[in-house]
């Protein structure tokens, strides 16, 4: 395990100062292997540190919370997002982004600081309708006739409401839709409206951002 951590510390070098969206990405990219046996949490974001080459900071308030008590945990191949969350759930912490780093803290910390927001998803959920030339051909049902001439309809694509909530709640906020109770997420006539951290309402907006490139 050390030699591969010191490989894997030394080609993550090249990443140092990343930006939050280079962070997010690695930690939802990046596979790691950890057999954690009685080990303290500061061991364990140790390690995590030394192979992915992000700055993991652990706040005091994390330790007094529960930082000491010992570890079991052995996964292969996990994404590092995953790897934090089965670290750090049980233990009532979470992880968030802040001044260039990935900081580790209570998570009532962070569900004593929500905001609301409101997303315009109208262009996500309709495609623009291709409106084709006319196509001959014997008439069919369900064709509209002009002048011996059939057109066929290219019916719209609709992404539905419930389809797309869920999207943004099992993409974002690394299950604090289910442990935050004060999380609201609605969405009405293309209008999606967020109660959450500045955190998750950042992963969000990334979302929809990436999903309207491929419209």
């Amino acid at each position: 395990m050390k030699t591969m951590a010191a490989i894997l510390a030394m080609a993550a070098c090249a990443w140092a100062g990343d930006s939050r969206e280079d962070a997010v990405r690695r930690l939802e990219t990046m596979k790691v292997t950890v057999d954690f046996e009685n080990v303290k949490l500061p061991e364990a974001v140790d390690y995590l540190r030394d192979v992915t080459g992000l700055n993991l900071v652990i706040l005091p308030k994390a330790m007094e919370k529960d930082g000491e008590t010992p570890i079991q945990l052995k996964v292969k191949d996990l994404s590092v997002r995953s790897v934090l969350k089965l670290l750090l759930s049980s233990r009532g912490l979470t992880a968030t982004y802040r001044d260039g780093a990935i900081v580790i803290v209570p998570k009532e910390e962070l569900q004593s600081s929500l905001v609301l927001r409101i997303f315009d998803v109208r262009a996500l959920q309709v495609k623009i309708q291709d409106f084709k030339g006319p196509v001959v051909e014997l008439k069919a049902a369900g064709t509209k006739e002009v002048g011996g001439v059939f057109i066929l309809d290219d019916p719209k694509t609709v992404i539905e409401d419930d389809f797309l909530l869920t999207m943004v709640r099992t993409n974002t906020g690394a299950g604090s839709w289910d442990t935050n109770s004060n999380a609201v997420i609605d969405l009405h006539n293309g209008t999606l409206v967020v109660t959450q951290t500045p955190a998750v309402l950042r992963e969000i907006e990334s979302l929809l951002n990436l999903l309207g490139q491929y419209q």
